[in-house]
């Protein structure tokens, strides 16, 4: 081997450990960024859908929401938050998540409730799911 070669070889592998790093650097930054949009979206769907539910089953939670959220003290206050939380859903949610949530504030109802958390549910894990929006339905009796 000569000199030119040995030269030649070392410099092959500086810049393939170069190039490593570089990727190495790049997919960290990706995963980085997507793992806070995750952790993002799970904060803010699970915001959501505890105002839904407080909506919903406004005449049990109500003293609850006050207690959590001072700053709502009617159920108008309520829908105008979930409203808020509609626009805000244009910068992260899925069509689905969007389309279901559109539905909710027009029924505001429990079954309508339950298909925003199948398409939450769908659009931050992925999760293929049979399930259907009725099968949420639990009758209690309150003693």
């Amino acid at each position: 081997m000569t000199i030119d070669n040995i030269i030649a070889g070392l410099g092959l592998i500086g810049i393939g450990g170069l190039l490593k790093v570089g990727f190495d650097y790049l997919i960290a930054t990706k995963k980085a960024k997507t793992d806070a949009k995750q952790e993002f979206k799970e904060k803010r769907y699970k915001a959501i859908i505890l105002l839904c539910y407080s909506l919903v089953y406004y005449d049990r939670e109500k003293t609850t929401l006050i207690i959590n959220r001072p700053d709502i003290q009617s159920k108008e206050r309520l829908i105008n938050e979930i409203m808020a939380e509609f626009i805000n859903m244009s910068l992260y949610a899925s069509d689905k998540v969007i389309y279901t949530m559109k539905k909710f504030i027009e029924l505001q109802n429990n079954q309508a409730l339950n298909n925003i958390a199948l398409s939450m549910r769908k659009d931050l894990y992925g999760i293929r799911t049979k399930l259907k929006g009725d099968e949420f339905e639990i009758s209690v009796k309150f003693d």
